[in-house]
């Protein structure tokens, strides 16, 4: 009931969006090649967030809380704004962002009930409300036996 074409759906958070990598690497490859390269590159960036060693974030204090922002000096993040350009570079810092606020210490995939329309997590209330809203009743009824 939720899934890829519905207002409601399960997003892994700090997942990495693969479009911005299918479109460099069409504009770059040749048609038979460039959707295995986008693959190639989608995951080996997704293996670099889950990497714990890598901490792309710098601590800054605003108004008196501290609190962890992108660091836009980063190497790695210099180097694939250079190389594959700005989409892919800020779908890596969505990743790395949602990855740093749901699961920062253990550093995988967490999933979790996402209001696509509104781009926001959705709430309980809402993902009850939306699956008995779709819920459709069986059109055939059985008859008596």
């Amino acid at each position: 009931m939720l899934g890829i074409r519905t207002a409601i759906i399960v997003k892994g958070m700090g997942e990495l969006d693969d479009k911005p990598f299918q479109k460099v690497c069409k504009q770059r490859f040749p048609t038979k090649v460039a959707a295995v390269k986008a693959a190639e590159l989608c995951s080996m960036w997704q293996e670099h967030i889950r990497n714990s060693e890598w901490f792309p974030f710098k601590v800054v204090e605003e108004e008196g809380k501290t609190k962890e922002i992108i660091n836009k000096e980063d190497e790695k993040l210099i180097g694939v704004r250079q190389e594959l350009g700005d989409e892919v570079c800020e779908a890596i810092i969505t990743a790395l962002k949602e990855m740093n606020e749901f699961n920062p210490s253990g550093r995988y995939i967490v999933p979790e009930l996402w209001n696509f329309k509104e781009q926001r997590k959705a709430t309980l209330k809402e993902v009850i409300a939306y699956i008995l809203k779709n819920l459709r009743p069986d059109k055939r009824k059985r008859l008596g036996v």
